[in-house]
């Protein structure tokens, strides 16, 4: 098989999603982003002083994977809207790779993305006022 037709395979897709997503949870569960610097800086908020809509995004998912519930809202109250889509999206891989059972797909479409860009806009603007 070559590369292009691994990369349109629906297995190797959700074997390389799971894998990710592993691997980005292990990490930010035992190094938190707030106490170690191997994180990159922001480059908006570097540039401008100014939040971006993922400033505090990774501090909030390292609380939310430890259960600090507030403590993550209080970082980004977005990691509440992406997070069930993460998890989902996760679950949707594992059921394809695992279980051979394709799970509906999240609708996205024009309206969907426009809604979504709405909402991260205004929060940005919101943040920094």
């Amino acid at each position: 098989m070559d590369v292009s037709g691994l990369l349109e395979n629906k297995k190797f897709q959700g074997t390389a999603v799971i894998t990710a997503a592993v691997f980005f949870v292990v990490i930010l569960f035992f190094w938190n982003p707030a106490v170690l610097n191997y994180y990159p800086p922001c480059l908006f908020e570097t540039v401008t002083g100014l939040l971006c809509p993922g400033c505090g995004g990774m501090r909030g998912t390292h609380q939310l994977l430890h259960f600090n519930f507030w403590e993550a809202y209080t970082l980004n109250p977005l990691v509440y809207v992406s997070t069930p889509l993460i998890i989902y999206s996760i679950v949707y891989y594992l059921a394809l790779v695992v279980f051979n059972k394709q799970l509906p797909k999240v609708p996205v479409n024009s309206k969907t993305i426009t809604i979504a860009a709405v909402v991260v806009l205004l929060f940005w603007i919101f943040r920094n006022l």
